[in-house]
């Protein structure tokens, strides 16, 4: 590749990205900076952080050396990389071809346009020539057809009118006419206008130019060729045999195919086998463990069918089958259990069954119903603070989840007022104001979560989901404040991390066993 666009894309692997090799592009213009070893200011780096371009951001950042970029490149990207630049080559090669023919073209006219000139009328000539040889030759199989066309008739009207002067002769059917030309395959052929013709044929009758043209669009070609003079009635009959019998045969084969497909389809085994793929479609698992098989698809059956999970099962599927727990299965989990503790409340009136109830609708991305189902809670009737302060915790995650932040804080400072040593008010209120670039103020209520019990891990995994969610500017300042907190605990920060979704749980399964 001779642009230097181009070099620059090819020396950092991303010829399949077309801004990469547009130039003046700004993606191609920080590119050629990066070469050159210049410094990217903040905007740069900020622009290829909305790439989806992570080793190329690290390796601007200067958190990565140029060798450990090209060896970590993943080999889909690489690949697509090469193909990109192969065709980009192929391109630049084709049009350095097409200038050097245009130079030459235009050297050889301007030097001997007398030699041109009677070039061209040669050529003009030799043209005219061959059209008219070809015309000639038209016509000539034009006779021919027309002649065999007439003696093709001439023989259909004599065996015709043979078989009419015996005694007892009676007309052939459709059907029959059909079976002599050896169309049974051919369904059109037993009906008009189709078996008129074939009855004219058969009689040797003469076809005007209307019905020869219809026979070209809609007959085998092998009928066509007979009835326009191409074919004689012996070099007819056995292409149209053999046809014939291909097609049969494939109709044979094809009923019996489709026979088999109907017996099978009626089999239970595989109706059992076909709802059970279904079913595994339906909550996206692919199960390659046949280990896991019969207990999973029981599970399925369960979860399909509307009933809620043993604890035994759940604690399967976060262990064993964790990697099967897919988003659409532990979206369905959820709206069960949380269908299962709304009925609870709604026959109960028991607080704890609506606080239960809400953190699934959150689970199951149903914030809305969840605040629903909390406002219908009279408040005034709960007397112990844990509960109250449970149901103001509830009630904020459902704000935060609906980008109410201000109610959100709210809620958690009433929670926390009623239960200063709970943790869960703390873990909301780190979140939230995480959410809104309060960092320090966030950072403060994720260390009182922890002095007060909240699992590391379950923060760890909120402030990186969190993370991930913030704009470019929000990550890079929330990265530079966590790390000046603490560099180790953060450290995966450094390197970027995983999407993740999901909250830690700060609003349900509170439980009435330690009311």
């Amino acid at each position: 590749m001779s642009s230097s666009t181009n070099v620059v894309a090819d020396y950092y692997c991303v010829s399949h990205i077309p801004a990469a090799t547009v130039p003046s592009s700004r993606l191609s213009d920080i590119l050629a900076k990066m070469r050159q070893g210049r410094q990217l200011t903040k905007y740069s780096l900020d622009f290829l952080a909305q790439q989806n371009l992570p080793s190329l951001y690290l390796l601007a950042c200067g958190e990565i050396t140029y060798e450990a970029y090209i060896s970590g490149l993943d080999p889909a990207s690489l690949s697509r990389h090469q193909a990109a630049k192969a065709a980009l080559e192929a391109k630049e090669a084709e049009l350095q071809a097409l200038a050097a023919h245009y130079r030459v073209r235009k050297i050889n006219h301007t030097s001997g346009s007398t030699g041109y000139e009677i070039e061209r009328k040669l050529r003009r000539q030799r043209e005219r020539e061959a059209d008219e040889a070809a015309d000639k030759a038209r016509k000539i199989l034009q006779a021919e057809w027309k002649a065999q066309r007439e003696r093709n008739c001439e023989l259909a009207a004599a065996a015709y009118s043979t078989s009419a002067i015996i005694d007892g002769y009676t007309e052939l059917t459709a059907w029959e006419i059909v079976r002599y030309f050896h169309l049974e395959h051919v369904l059109a052929a037993v009906t008009p206008p189709m078996s008129d013709l074939l009855k004219a044929l058969f009689q040797g009758c003469e076809l005007n130019e209307r019905e020869l043209a219809f026979l070209s669009q809609h007959a085998p070609a092998h009928l066509f060729q007979y009835a326009f003079g191409k074919l004689t009635i012996e070099g007819y009959l056995p292409v149209a045999k053999a046809v014939e019998a291909e097609a049969l045969a494939l109709k044979a084969r094809n009923e019996a195919i489709e026979a088999a497909r109907i017996a099978r389809e009626k089999d239970p085994e595989y109706i059992a086998m076909m709802q059970t793929q279904a079913l595994y479609k339906k909550y996206g698992i692919s199960l390659t463990d046949e280990s896991l098989r019969l207990r999973m698809t029981k599970l399925l059956q369960q979860i399909d069918a509307g009933n809620r999970l043993p604890n035994e099962e759940l604690i399967w599927l976060n262990t064993a089958a964790k990697k099967h727990f897919t988003a659409e299965l532990r979206n369905a989990y959820h709206r069960l259990e949380a269908d299962f503790h709304a009925d609870q409340y709604r026959r109960t009136q028991d607080p704890w069954s609506a606080i239960n109830a809400s953190g699934h609708y959150r689970k199951s991305d149903l914030p809305a119903v969840a605040l629903e189902l909390i406002d219908s809670v009279q408040l005034d009737r709960l007397k112990h603070p844990k509960v109250r302060s449970a149901m103001f915790t509830t009630r904020g995650g459902v704000m935060r989840d609906l980008e109410r932040r201000s109610v959100a804080i709210e809620m958690g400072e009433k929670a926390h007022a009623l239960m200063p040593k709970d943790y869960r008010p703390c873990t909301l209120l780190g979140a939230v104001h995480m959410e809104l670039h309060h960092f320090e103020k966030g950072h403060e209520w994720y260390e009182k979560a922890r002095e007060r019990g909240a699992p590391a891990q379950g923060i760890d995994s909120e402030l990186r989901s969190i993370f991930q969610q913030l704009d470019s500017g929000g990550r890079e300042a929330m990265k530079t404040f966590l790390l000046s907190e603490d560099s180790i605990k953060y450290q995966w920060l450094k390197g970027g991390s995983k999407k993740q979704r999901g909250r830690m749980v700060d609003d349900s399964f509170f439980g009435k066993a330690t009311a």
